[in-house]
C-alpha cells in the first residue's frame, strides 16, 4: 500500500535510479515511471501533515495578535511600531532557516509561508492602524497580495499559492462592492492574477498530476470565472455570454489537452470546464439571455474598456484555437459539441442582434426567440452528444451528466412554455425513462465486461 511505503527506503531507491539505467538493468522510460510513482506515493504521505502544520503556523499567527491586541491601548506609537515588525522579523528568521536547513521539507516551508503571510498582514494592519493610514478593504488587499506572491515562489508554497489566488477574487469583490454605484475598473486583477501563473506552470512541469496543481488549477478557474464576469460588466457590451462560451470551452479543452489520463476520466479542470459549458448553455436557452442592450461599441472607451473587450475575444479564439490544432491533427479526445460552443454561441449572438431594439423601448422578440431556439437545439445536442460517449467508454457519471443536461433543458422549457400538463407530464415520463434505459444499458456493459 501507498501509505505503508517506507520513505527512508524510497528516497534510497530513487537514488539509485540513475545507476540501474547506467548499468542496463532498467530503461529510461522504466525509470521515469518509477520516479513519478514514489513521488506521487511522498506527496500523498505528506499531504495531512502538511495541512496541520499550515494549520498550527495561521493558528500561531492569531494567538500572537490576540497577545498583542491585549494591551494595545496602553502603548505608546514607538512601542507600537516596535511590536507590528517582531513577527514580520521573526517570520523573515524563519525563512532564512527553512531555505538553508529544510528547504527540501515542504512542511516546514508551508507552515512558514502561512506564518510569514499572517506576518505581513499584521505588519500592515497595525501599522496602518499606528499611524491612522487611510485605505479600503481593497487597498489592503492590494499592498498583501503584491508582498505574499513573493512568498510563494520563495518558499514553493502550494498552499500560499492557493489562499493568493483567492485573496485576488476577495480583492476584485471587494473592488466592485466599493464601487457599487459605476463598475469598478477590473484591469488590475488580471495583471495580480498573472504574477500567480508562472508558479502554476513550475507546478505543472515538475508534478503535472499532483494534488497540489489541481487545487491551484481549481482556484485559477473560478478566479477566471469570476474576473471574466466583472470585466464582462465593466465592458459595457453583449458580449459576455460569447466570452463565457470561449472561456469555459478553452479551460474543458486545456484540462484535457494539458492533464491527460489513461483511464478516459476527465481531469478536475477539464470536468469543471465541462460543467462550466453544459449550465450555461441551459442558462442561454432562455429568451431573455439574448435581449441585447449594449452601451458602447468598440473604440468608444477608455483604454482599459478597450482592453476588457479585447479580453472578451481573447478566450473565445484561445477555445477555437485549441480545438482546430487538434482536429487538424486528428488526435482528439474532447467531444466535438463541447468544443463547438463558442462557434454555434457567435453565431447566436449574430442572430440576436439582426433586430434593432424598438424606440419606444422592449425587446424585439423574433430574433430573441431565433437565437434561443438556435441554442435549445444546441443544448440538445450537447446532451445527447455527452450521453452517447458515456455509454461509449462505459462512464455512468458521463452518460447520466448527459441525460441531466436534456433534462434540464426540458424542465426550463416546460416552465418557460405555455405547454399543457399532459405534455408536460408526458415530457417528464420520456425522461425519466431514458434515465432508467441508459443506466440499464451501462450496467449490463459492465457486467458483461466483469
Amino acid at each position: 500500500m501507498p501509505g505503508s511505503t517506507n520513505r527512508r527506503a524510497v528516497r534510497w531507491l530513487r537514488g539509485q535510479l540513475p545507476q540501474l539505467v547506467a548499468a542496463g538493468v532498467i530503461n529510461s522510460e522504466n525509470a521515469l515511471s518509477l520516479e513519478r510513482h514514489y513521488e506521487s506515493v511522498e506527496t500523498r504521505s505528506n499531504f495531512g501533515f502538511v495541512i496541520l502544520a499550515a494549520v498550527g503556523a495561521a493558528l500561531v499567527g492569531a494567538g500572537i495578535i490576540l497577545l498583542i491586541a491585549h494591551n494595545w491601548d496602553d502603548l505608546s506609537r514607538g512601542a507600537r511600531t516596535v511590536i507590528a515588525f517582531i513577527p514580520l522579523l521573526i517570520a523573515q528568521a524563519l525563512v532564512a532557516f527553512v531555505l538553508i536547513r529544510r528547504d527540501e521539507s515542504r512542511p516546514w516551508r508551508e507552515a512558514v509561508a502561512i506564518y510569514d503571510v499572517a506576518a505581513v498582514a499584521t505588519a500592515i494592519s497595525l501599522v496602518s492602524q499606528t499611524y491612522q493610514i487611510q485605505g479600503s478593504f481593497a487597498d489592503f488587499m492590494r499592498v498583501w497580495l503584491l508582498l505574499s506572491i513573493l512568498i510563494v515562489y520563495l518558499l514553493r508554497t502550494a498552499i500560499g499559492a492557493v489562499a493568493y489566488v483567492i485573496g485576488t477574487i476577495v480583492w476584485l469583490f471587494a473592488r466592485e462592492i466599493a464601487f457599487f454605484v459605476h463598475s469598478a475598473n477590473p484591469m488590475f486583477f488580471w495583471i495580480l492574477l498573472l504574477l500567480a501563473i508562472p508558479y502554476f506552470l513550475i507546478c505543472y512541469w515538475k508534478r503535472r498530476d499532483s494534488r497540489e496543481t489541481a487545487a491551484i488549477g481549481i482556484v485559477l478557474t473560478f478566479a477566471l470565472v469570476f474576473g471574466l464576469g466583472i470585466t464582462a460588466d465593466f465592458a459595457k457590451t453583449d458580449l459576455g455570454c460569447v466570452a463565457f462560451a470561449g472561456l469555459l470551452t478553452a479551460i474543458y479543452l486545456a484540462g484535457i489537452k494539458f492533464f491527460p489520463r489513461a483511464d478516459e476520466q476527465l481531469h478536475i479542470v477539464a470536468l469543471l470546464g465541462g460543467i462550466g459549458i453544459g449550465v450555461t448553455a441551459i442558462v442561454l436557452s432562455f429568451e431573455s439571455s439574448w435581449h441585447m442592450g449594449r452601451e458602447s461599441l468598440w473604440g468608444q472607451h477608455t483604454l482599459s474598456g478597450n482592453i476588457a473587450v479585447a479580453l472578451e475575444f481573447l478566450f473565445p479564439i484561445v477555445a477555437i484555437c485549441l480545438a482546430a490544432f487538434d482536429i487538424v491533427r486528428r488526435r482528439f479526445q474532447f467531444g466535438l459539441a463541447a468544443a463547438a460552443f463558442p462557434i454555434v454561441t457567435a453565431i447566436t449572438w449574430g442572430i440576436a442582434n439582426l433586430c434593432q431594439q424598438p424606440a419606444k423601448g422592449g425587446w424585439s422578440s423574433r430574433c430573441s426567440f431565433a437565437a434561443a431556439a438556435v441554442i435549445n437545439c444546441y443544448a440538445l445536442w450537447l446532451g445527447i452528444d455527452i450521453l452517447v460517449r458515456g455509454i461509449r467508454s462505459n462512464s455512468i457519471p458521463r452518460a447520466n451528466f448527459g441525460l441531466i443536461l436534456i433534462a434540464a433543458l426540458a424542465i426550463s422549457r416546460f416552465f418557460d412554455s405555455e405547454l399543457s400538463f399532459v405534455t408536460r407530464g408526458l415530457g417528464f415520463i420520456l425522461v425519466g425513462a431514458g434515465f432508467l434505459v441508459a443506466n440499464i444499458l451501462l450496467f449490463k456493459k459492465r457486467a458483461a465486461v466483469v
